[in-house]
């Protein structure tokens, strides 16, 4: 089945790099020192998530112009990029937790340590699946972009914070983009696509494990297990 050209991905997927690039330039702005003053490996950890979101809308503007080979060959390269991004999150968080002082999300770093974590074990399981379902073009565009929204936690986040905005807008604005891809749906298909529907429960069952984590006795040790050993 060829791919079949859906503007709404295109301009999806710059929604979300929209919201990255506003989040991180609002984190940097807000150091002392401006951008300059953001450490270096900060930098080359945005560009490398910035990278991800601007291939996806690459690669949505392929489709429309029938370019399928040059989509494909940008696909199977994209393997490359997505292991970088695993690589690079697991030591971004390592990094922080080799710190006497580490903080992630406002947490102790070993609490906090649950958002990267699962941001990097669910971009990894909603690529495979894209990767898997490449042969089906609604399913695949789905993961596809699934793939930016279960990166853009950490976006978010510096964006409502940054602007001074309460943090159960971080919970909203979320739900609010996965609200877009399921109404997307609706209104294409007449009902969710699996693929979406896939996300969203993936989406809540990790956020029930956000929210409990800290009652779970084996978490610091699971934590230390993976990622200081």
């Amino acid at each position: 089945m060829q791919p079949r050209s859906e503007p709404f991905f295109f301009w999806y997927t710059l929604l979300l790099t929209l919201v990255v690039i506003s989040g991180f330039t609002t984190l940097a702005a807000g150091r002392p020192g401006g951008v300059l003053a953001t450490p270096l490996h900060l930098h080359l950890h945005g560009a490398i998530f910035l990278a991800w979101y601007l291939l996806l809308a690459v690669q949505a503007r392929l489709i429309a112009g029938a370019r399928r080979e040059l989509h494909r060959r940008l696909g199977y390269a994209s393997v490359l990029l997505a292991l970088t991004i695993v690589i690079v999150g697991y030591l971004v968080t390592r990094s922080v937790l080799l710190r006497p002082d580490g903080v992630i999300a406002g947490r102790p770093a070993l609490s906090g340590a649950v958002f990267p974590a699962s941001d990097i074990v669910n971009f990894t399981i909603v690529y495979a699946l894209g990767f898997l379902n490449r042969r089906r073009p609604l399913a695949h565009k789905r993961f596809m972009v699934l793939t930016a929204l279960f990166m853009i936690d950490p976006a978010m986040a510096r964006l409502v914070l940054g602007l001074g905005l309460p943090p159960p807008l971080i919970l909203l604005g979320e739900l609010a983009l996965i609200a877009v891809l399921v109404g997307y749906d609706l209104l294409r298909l007449g009902r969710p696509h699996w693929a979406t529907i896939a996300g969203l429960l993936l989406y809540l069952a990790t956020l029930v494990f956000k929210l409990n984590v800290e009652s779970l006795a084996g978490w610091p040790a699971l934590v230390r297990g993976v990622f200081l050993l």
